[in-house]
């Protein structure tokens, strides 16, 4: 992982990808009711929420997003740590 991310985080419980996200086609918007933020993003992202929201640890999780996506995931959770969707540990 990218030394400027934290090593420990966690999905923000207060998340809901169901109310938070809309789809279409290939791409989405995820928004953060903390930020008043939102991402225009690839499906890929709203995988990995739905991944990180059932996963028991959320670093295998975040490794492998990193392993599938390498041009773009350090620049995802970045954005997803800033809208505080995602919060360090």
């Amino acid at each position: 992982m990218p030394n400027s991310l934290p090593e420990h985080m966690v999905l923000n419980g207060e998340f809901s990808l169901a109310t938070c996200s809309f789809m279409h086609q290939s791409r989405c918007v995820v928004y953060s009711p903390f930020t008043t933020e939102s991402m225009l993003c690839d499906r890929s992202v709203v995988g990995l929420l739905e991944r990180l929201s059932e996963a028991d640890t959320l670093a295998n999780e975040v490794d492998n997003f990193i392993s599938e996506h390498p041009q773009s995931a350090a620049r995802v959770i970045e954005q997803l740590l800033s809208m505080q969707i995602l919060l360090p540990s």
